[in-house]
């Protein structure tokens, strides 16, 4: 969860090495050129300690890629037919959303919509993650149902009691990636006591911090739903993953809703 990585350059027969601040999706290409550390890289894809989705259920979670038929990078959720909400880390190389689908990748389920809108909270800071809010506008409408959005008084959030996340990212470290979606139960913690172990503000809460039940890189912008499925938090940030005693920060959802419906038109909130 954390969107910070150290990058071993391709001239490492050299011993030279350098520190990057690469997005997610920047990340994975490093990745699949074999240009990261893996000893040292804070990315770590991750979903422990979860259990597979039923297919068919939790269809505004969706799937952000770089075509349609491909990876997810990033996750997000449908809020209107035409908006999907990730974070803000995760823009760039931007250009399909698979909503409604089981999988990671493929074409067998699900809708694959072309994204012609990247907006990004304009507050967003990525030196803190503050806001780390982004909203993708869809080419065409779709015909999944949206999810249900947290009320502006934050009474949706109750700390103690258990939300989910949910996203593909694998179940043990160094693993690969579910082919499936799954789900994790995460207990709220108090901004009071997640400020204790982490830099937070209000933008932010926090929910996790027992050992092996976490989201994780792979997991980025992904929704975080309480008991009755309203959307509370996005995937954003975190010391690590699935490591007791240290939550998993998200995107406190209540907090950007004037801009949401600025950006979303017929968005629904609690």
């Amino acid at each position: 969860m954390k969107i910070t990585a150290t990058l071993t350059a391709a001239a490492v027969v050299l011993a030279a090495s350098v520190d990057a601040q690469l997005s997610y999706p920047e990340f994975l290409q490093q990745e699949s050129l074999g240009l990261t550390n893996t000893n040292t890289s804070s990315f770590s894809p991750l979903i422990l300690g979860g259990t597979i989705v039923p297919v068919g259920s939790n269809t505004y979670t969706s799937g952000i890629r770089s075509t349609a038929a491909g990876t997810d990078f990033c996750g997000g959720s449908l809020i209107t037919p035409k908006h999907v909400l990730t974070a803000a880390h995760c823009y760039g190389s931007i250009k399909y959303v698979a909503v409604g689908t089981h999988y990671l990748s493929g074409s067998s389920d699900g809708e694959r919509i072309a994204v012609i809108k990247q907006t990004r909270h304009p507050s967003y800071a990525s030196s803190t993650n503050s806001y780390d809010f982004l909203v993708l506008e869809l080419a065409s409408a779709s015909s999944y149902t949206p999810v249900v959005l947290a009320k502006a008084d934050d009474s949706d959030i109750v700390v103690g009691a258990t939300a989910t996340v949910l996203g593909w990212g694998t179940t043990s470290s160094g693993g690969t990636q579910s082919s499936e979606l799954r789900q994790v139960g995460v207990p709220i913690y108090s901004n009071t006591n997640c400020a204790k172990v982490l830099s937070i503000d209000s933008t932010m809460v926090c929910a996790g911090g027992v050992a092996n039940k976490d989201s994780c890189q792979g997991d980025s912008g992904g929704p975080l739903i309480n008991s009755a499925g309203t959307l509370i938090g996005v995937v954003s940030w975190g010391n690590g993953c699935g490591l007791a005693g240290y939550p998993g920060v998200y995107s406190r959802v209540s907090v950007a809703r004037t801009w949401i419906e600025s950006v979303a038109p017929g968005v629904t909130f609690r």
